[in-house]
């Protein structure tokens, strides 16, 4: 649909048929000027031009804050998505209470702005596509299902202002309002008739002649100073040999940069490098972490009940679209619909705004998640198992941000550098925390010599002493024995136990009949509190009654 300008229809509110007056001696007035649409008010600061959506704000936007809002309609993300619109009033150029032309006088700066979108007519007719017209009132709703209404809807959600943060005249919505003075906004030299045409904001044009038809200067070579179409410039044209190169950096110019690489730079751009270095901005990296879960021994066929939560910040990232819990690389849950909150904003740099703020949390949509798992017993020859517990995320890419010198910053996206832009990534993981599994050892003393049966039946009644420790190197411990015979026993995969010491003067071999302890046996022994059963021990039993002071190591060699 073309754009075509009317009249607001009358429709779309209350009409009357006579003036609203106040009384001579009366002292209110009819309205405030900035409840009207368009026409002319005055605000306090330039914060009052801005349009603000406030963080997490979807629907129809109704918020305090703007001083000149817009009639527009946030989408959802979650739980479905729905399209962002503006509403258009039936003469085509205002929403809300903007008005395209419209005069603003701010206090904060004592001048005036105009609100204007350059293009508009053709814009608004590349967003037909996305536009639906109100039979009855006349009015428009732009959408963004497609491209041009999404950039339709950019320029009114845009507040930009001539002077602030860099924005030009040429990119402003609201430009600086010159009223009646009177300037020069260009000029043009005819070398043809000498003549410098100069030209004013109002249209006229002041003619300067007299200059000569030869040209007005000639420039000699290695001056420094440049003609092209009789306009004159600075440049740097030094006679030094092109493949001279400086020896060490000096301001923005880094040591290596040769003759060549600058001859022909203007002076501006040349003490520009000089005196003020780009500085390019940094960039903090999206963080993402797991909670509910540690590093931990465990017994064989104990639950682990764990409550998992997964949490995420984007930082200068892009938005995260994925987060999930994982146990040993396979996915327990996987939620793309994830509940988000606010987050600390990543400080603005040189005075420039972060494109990527606001910064936002993001945690399962269902937290924490709850795990039931029994720890497995290891297979073939192994001693222990791993269950491992991480969480990982996709996101999308950031924005770039601005230099110290105002200019968006071109170095190529990275996947979490903190000197280049950040690329989108998947599956980026948080740390990982393992379960380990391992049998437990036994020990205990008596007054008679134990069989191995006695043993067994001692350790599966709950008897005996258990120490839930890894025994694939030396064990310590202290029997605290009198006159006692010693026993202990390890699961079979661990190595065998071949030496007894206490100290230098009193330790020992390990089997056959005359030292301390025999050669051990292996049995069949079952868990005291019923988590494994059937798995071989190996069962260590004293030849002769002793008595321990202190602790006793059983050593491999």
């Amino acid at each position: 649909m073309a754009f075509e300008y009317k009249n607001p229809n009358a429709s779309g509110g209350t009409i009357v048929s006579s003036f609203d007056v106040v009384g001579y001696d009366e002292t209110t007035g009819v309205n405030f000027s900035v409840h009207t649409i368009g026409g002319y008010m005055e605000v306090w600061s330039l914060g009052d031009l801005n349009y603000t959506i406030p963080s997490g704000s979807t629907g129809n936007i109704r918020y305090s804050g703007n001083t000149i809002p817009i009639t527009y309609t946030q989408g959802l993300t979650t739980p479905i998505t729905t399209n962002s619109s503006i509403m258009i009033e039936s003469d085509g150029i205002s929403s809300g209470r903007r008005r395209l032309g419209m005069l603003v006088y701010v206090h904060e700066t004592d001048k005036t702005y105009q609100y204007r979108i350059n293009d508009y007519e053709n814009l608004f007719n590349a967003a037909s596509g996305a536009t639906t017209v109100n039979s009855t009132t006349g009015q428009y709703t732009i959408n963004n299902s497609t491209t041009e209404g999404q950039d339709f809807i950019n320029l009114w959600l845009d507040s930009s202002i001539e002077g602030v943060s860099g924005v030009t005249k040429e990119n402003a919505r609201w430009v600086i309002f010159h009223d009646t003075d009177t300037f020069i906004t260009g000029g043009t030299y005819n070398s043809g008739t000498t003549t410098l045409t100069l030209s004013r904001n109002d249209g006229q044009d002041i003619d300067v002649t007299g200059f000569s038809a030869s040209g007005l200067v000639s420039v000699s070579a290695n001056t420094g100073l440049g003609i092209e179409n009789d306009v004159l410039y600075t440049t740097y044209n030094t006679l030094l040999d092109s493949s001279l190169s400086m020896a060490e950096t000096i301001g923005g110019l880094e040591a290596g940069t040769t003759v060549a690489d600058i001859s022909g730079d203007t002076f501006v751009s040349l003490f520009n490098d000089l005196l003020f270095p780009t500085v390019n901005p940094t960039y903090t990296i999206p963080t993402i972490s797991i909670g509910g879960v540690g590093n931990s021994t465990r017994e064989v066929g104990t639950t682990l009940s764990l409550s998992i939560t997964a949490s995420a910040t984007k930082n200068d990232s892009g938005n995260f679209t994925q987060l999930r819990v994982l146990r040993d690389g396979s996915a327990l849950v996987t939620d793309t619909t994830m509940t988000i909150s606010s987050a600390t904003d990543v400080p603005d740099q040189f005075g420039y705004s972060n494109p990527n703020n606001p910064n936002s949390g993001f945690t399962l949509n269902s937290s924490p998640y709850s795990e039931s798992y029994t720890v497995p017993a290891p297979g073939g020859s192994s001693t222990s198992t791993s269950t491992q517990y991480r969480v990982d995320g996709n996101y999308d890419a950031g924005l770039a941000k601005n230099d110290n010198k105002g200019s968006v910053d071109t170095r190529t996206p990275v996947v979490r550098s903190v000197n280049a832009p950040q690329a989108a990534s998947n599956n980026f993981q948080s740390s990982q925390y393992t379960y380990t599994g391992i049998y437990p050892y036994f020990w205990g003393v008596s007054t008679t010599q134990p069989t191995a049966s006695d043993i067994v039946d001692e350790i599966t009644g709950g008897t005996a002493n258990k120490v839930l420790s890894s025994a694939s190197s030396t064990i310590t411990i202290t029997f605290g024995a009198s006159s006692q015979y010693l026993w202990f026993a390890h699961f079979t995969n661990y190595t065998n136990k071949t030496v007894w010491y206490v100290d230098a003067l009193n330790s020992g071999s390990i089997g056959g009949g005359t030292n301390l302890f025999g050669t051990p046996t292996t049995n069949s022994v079952n868990s005291p509190d019923g988590y494994w059963s059937g798995i071989n021990f190996e069962i260590y039993i004293s030849n002769y009654q002793t008595s321990t002071t202190g602790s006793m190591q059983l050593r491999n060699s």
